[in-house]
């Protein structure tokens, strides 16, 4: 994993660019992963959007699972 994150050919947001399905990124007030990034990823996906749950880590499905169903399902009746 190092190794590939570290490449400098390793840059997939190019790639999310041309992402062209709904897309809803989750993430958690208590992320290890830093919410800048999640927004980075968000911006990079034409009309997607993104939720912070509170009290919630990197496993989201399984810290709050009721949550997650709920934005998911959400997220798609808007659609």
């Amino acid at each position: 994993m190092n190794e590939t994150w570290s490449s400098p050919e390793c840059d997939l947001l190019p790639k999310l660019k041309s992402l062209r399905i709904p897309t809803l990124v989750i993430t958690g007030d208590h992320e290890f992963i830093p919410a800048a990034i999640a927004a980075h990823i968000t911006q990079a996906i034409p009309n997607a959007r993104m939720v912070t749950l509170k009290d919630c880590g990197h496993f989201s499905y399984l810290e709050r699972p009721v949550a997650v169903r709920e934005r998911i399902d959400a997220f798609f009746r808007v659609k």
